[in-house]
């Protein structure tokens, strides 16, 4: 008899887990053939033992399965605690969950994830000179990605792929890929290049911007469907390129459920020296798009106001943090900015728990960072800048939002700071909104749903 291939494995496991309903679901209620069998199910199941009914469901799952080789290409160093790879990760996890076969393609940097047994990842060629790229548009990533186009060629022409999920600029030779070896394909927009182009400050000539978002309307075209993760990405891709389907699927947060570790949350604070003080908590990279600056800037007004209180950010690589604490001494701020740099993802909730208030000061950008869902999923106040990286997942309902301007940021931390019994409100709604909309549970089913409807 011939041996299953593990990704076929996965598929008919899957749906013999699945309740009889959701089998359904899966499979159009509507069509004559999962009525026939969702009958015989019944039947049986009332008929016979667990074991018997068992083995009718892998049967039946085995007639009706349509999962799908996939080719999912992230131009980015994977795994990483970014907020694009972690994106990946639980796209990948989904497409597992729903049965398909799952090659990933990603840069030749970046450690293989313990969670993903069932994802092939393949690492594309290495270029020399370049040992690894920075967050954002640059330079190195150019010979990285024909190198990627490369290799994602060669496996094209091995493996009879049924679709190619391509993330951010992988769509550009996503598109030819697609042509060539007839796949669908999907484009996984995490952010409009062009905008992140423009406000990084890579590309100012408005000719070459001009270029590149009429490249950007070429992929949407070119796309089985666009997946976006935020209502103005959507709205732009609309803009861009009416007739495409758009599949809106927000970010989730990193983890299933909010579980900080005690025990790490009582050595942070410990290692930090946080207790007795009012702590607001930032997590993410330090790039400028963030609003770190914002924050440094406003030092002063926190020292003068409530001086017991301390502002710890969590991430950044060195040089940056040394670029920051200089601003910080010059300010006379030490005591109130602590540095705890790049932190492994598993100690994030234990960082977010040590937070009265958790930040977003973000200036720049339209997409909604997937740490707000974490924040959100924390049951803590979230401080947040009044833009729509913000406003098209939270209002004044569930967080504090308030202008980009370092003055009025500050003023409205001091406040919720003081007053507890309101920064508990707000944190409780927004655990509440997360779980009601933008859970992993949810994510998860929504791109199982997506691939159904190929």
């Amino acid at each position: 008899m011939p041996q299953r291939s593990p990704g076929q494995r996965t598929a008919l496991q899957y749906y013999a887990v699945l309740p009889v309903e959701r089998l359904k679901f899966s499979y159009d209620p509507h069509t004559a053939a999962a009525a026939f069998y969702s009958s015989v199910f019944d039947h049986v199941k009332c008929q016979y033992t667990e074991q018997v009914v068992f083995v009718v469901k892998l049967c039946i799952s085995a007639i009706l399965d349509n999962s799908m080789k996939v080719l999912l290409i992230a131009p980015q160093p994977f795994f990483r605690i970014r907020g694009t790879p972690i994106n990946v990760k639980n796209v990948a996890s989904a497409l597992i969950e729903g049965g398909h076969r799952v090659d990933l393609l990603c840069y030749p940097f970046g450690e293989d994830p313990l969670d993903l047994p069932d994802v092939r990842i393949i690492r594309g060629p290495g270029c020399p000179g370049i040992q690894d790229v920075k967050i954002g548009p640059s330079l190195a990533k150019i010979p990285l990605d024909i190198l990627l186009f490369m290799k994602a060629w060669m496996l094209c022409r091995r493996a009879d792929y049924d679709v190619i999920h391509a993330v951010e600029e992988s769509v550009f030779f996503g598109v030819w890929l697609s042509k060539w070896f007839r796949t669908q394909l999907i484009y996984d927009m995490d952010s409009i290049i062009s905008d992140q182009l423009q406000y990084s400050g890579k590309v100012k000539s408005s000719r070459i911007l001009g270029w590149i978002t009429r490249l950007e309307s070429w992929a949407i075209r070119n796309s089985t469907f666009v997946l976006t993760v935020c209502q103005s990405l959507s709205e732009t891709t609309r803009r861009l390129c009416p007739e495409t389907p758009i599949v809106q699927i927000e970010d989730a947060p990193v983890d299933e459920i909010y579980a900080p570790d005690p025990a790490t949350v009582d050595r942070i604070r410990t290692e930090l020296h946080l207790y007795g003080h009012p702590v607001a908590v930032y997590t993410g990279n330090l790039e400028p798009y963030q609003g770190v600056d914002l924050l440094i800037k406003s030092g002063p007004i926190l020292k003068d106001h409530l001086p017991s209180a301390r502002i710890l950010l969590v991430g950044g690589n060195p040089d940056q943090i040394t670029s920051y604490k200089k601003q910080v001494a010059a300010s006379g701020c030490e005591e109130q900015f602590i540095f705890a740099g790049i932190r492994p993802i598993e100690e994030m909730a234990a960082f977010m728990e040590t937070a009265d208030i958790l930040l977003s000061p973000r200036i720049e950008g339209t997409n909604t960072a997937l740490k707000v869902y974490s924040y959100m999923q924390s049951g803590k106040a979230i401080l947040a800048t009044d833009l729509p990286t913000h406003t098209q997942v939270m209002d004044r309902g569930c967080a504090a939002l308030v202008p980009p301007e370092p003055e009025a940021y500050m003023m409205e931390l001091i406040r919720l700071l003081s007053d507890p019994q309101q920064a508990k409100t707000l944190g409780i709604a927004s655990a509440q909104r997360v779980e009601d909309q933008y859970s992993l549970k949810q994510f998860r089913r929504k791109v199982i749903e997506a691939y159904a409807n190929l």
